[in-house]
């Protein structure tokens, strides 16, 4: 009987332990990204009439075969153009519109999210393109038809 009431105490232990158990975010230590935002610098790359990005804002460069996009749960408008600002820096522009896209889409498109927090905390690389460029321009149409393009507003200054 002893031996019995214990593996009781034993497995109801077990199963609190089982239903208390953390989120998968707190098991993973990182973020459970969903919505993520791909900055876009050049005017050729979007469409204002048919409010879409074109493929040649999700090609990847067939150097390093990965895109950057931006982690945005969570920020605000204005902070979001911030990170984009701050992302352009490098390239001495400023976005002009961004590409806003849900994780289902990348993992659909067979891509992984790869945290890249050097640049910017929220920073990410997509990764996993395949070398084909047939395939490239594929899944960046499937990234477009998938994509809600936010046209940066203008700003006006009030001096």
């Amino acid at each position: 009987m002893g031996l019995s009431n214990w593996l009781r105490a034993v497995l109801n232990k077990l199963c609190v332990g089982l239903r208390r158990r953390p989120a998968d975010e707190e098991i993973s230590g990182g973020p459970q990204y969903s919505l993520l935002a791909r900055f876009i610098f050049q005017k050729s790359h979007f469409s204002k009439t048919q409010s879409k990005p074109k493929q040649g804002a999700f090609l990847p460069d067939p150097s390093i075969l990965k895109i950057s996009a931006l982690w945005r749960d969570g920020l605000s408008e204005q902070n979001i153009w911030k990170v984009g600002d701050s992302l352009g820096e490098v390239r001495e522009k400023q976005p002009r519109a961004r590409a806003e896209f849900d994780q289902e889409a990348v993992s659909e498109a067979k891509l992984k999210i790869e945290p890249d927090p050097k640049p910017h905390p929220r920073h990410v690389n997509l990764c996993g393109w395949p070398i084909d460029k047939a395939e490239q321009k594929s899944i960046a149409l499937f990234l477009c038809a998938r994509s809600t393009l936010i046209v940066r507003p203008v700003q006006t200054d009030s001096t």
